[in-house]
């Protein structure tokens, strides 16, 4: 946990730096608006509905290219099988594409959580706060005027302070379909490693709104 935490001073530091020495935020923010649908495939009453909110920053270099993205956002998931509010975060998220193609961010976000985490009858009702690393790999397969087609690789891993240790391992395969400039739609499918608990093998789908 102390090595984890002193990463994050680190970077968030490191951000501060590059704040004194660049050139400043681009002005218009991006709203993102992300609704997803998630069915597991191994787990009975696993059905479940998201609503993620986001705002993306950019910060640019005197060129005026992007430097990293600063992104808070809000997420509340629904179990519909159950029709229970399962959980509910808020955080932010910064990060950064390393080269064309390859994202890498840290999140660092609070949770309220009354769900079967341990795939059982009883619920487990707490509240947390995680880190959690992403690192997305993407391509372009298709692109032409109407219709453009991207593949990704993508894999998150979650670390709870609260419990001083890792809880989930995450890896999605999926495409992204963009349609027009201010709409995304995606398919994929996720393995999820519950760590010392069960797995999952979920398909999920999404639409996200930009504006």
């Amino acid at each position: 946990m102390k090595i984890k935490t002193c990463v994050l001073i680190t970077l968030v530091s490191s951000l501060l730096t590059f704040s004194l020495c660049f050139a400043g935020w681009d002005k218009k923010p991006q709203f993102r608006w992300m609704q997803l649908y998630h069915y597991d495939l191994r787990q009975a009453d696993h059905e479940l509905y998201t609503n993620r909110l986001s705002l993306v920053f950019n910060y640019l270099d005197k060129k005026k290219e992007p430097l990293f993205k600063l992104m808070p956002f809000f997420e509340i998931r629904r179990n519909i099988d159950k029709d229970l509010w399962e959980r509910k975060e808020v955080g932010i998220e910064i990060g950064k594409d390393i080269i064309p193609g390859i994202y890498l961010a840290e999140a660092i976000q609070k949770g309220w959580m009354k769900e079967d985490y341990r795939h059982c009858g009883v619920y487990e009702k707490r509240n947390y706060t995680e880190s959690e690393t992403r690192l997305l790999l993407s391509c372009n397969l298709l692109s032409r005027k109407y219709i453009k087609l991207k593949g990704f690789i993508l894999n998150e891993y979650t670390y709870d302070f609260d419990r001083g240790r890792g809880t989930r391992n995450e890896v999605a395969i999926g495409l992204i379909v963009p349609i027009g400039k201010y709409l995304d739609t995606a398919i994929n499918w996720r393995h999820i490693d519950r760590i010392h608990y069960y797995d999952s093998d979920t398909f999920e789908a999404a639409v996200t709104l930009i504006f």
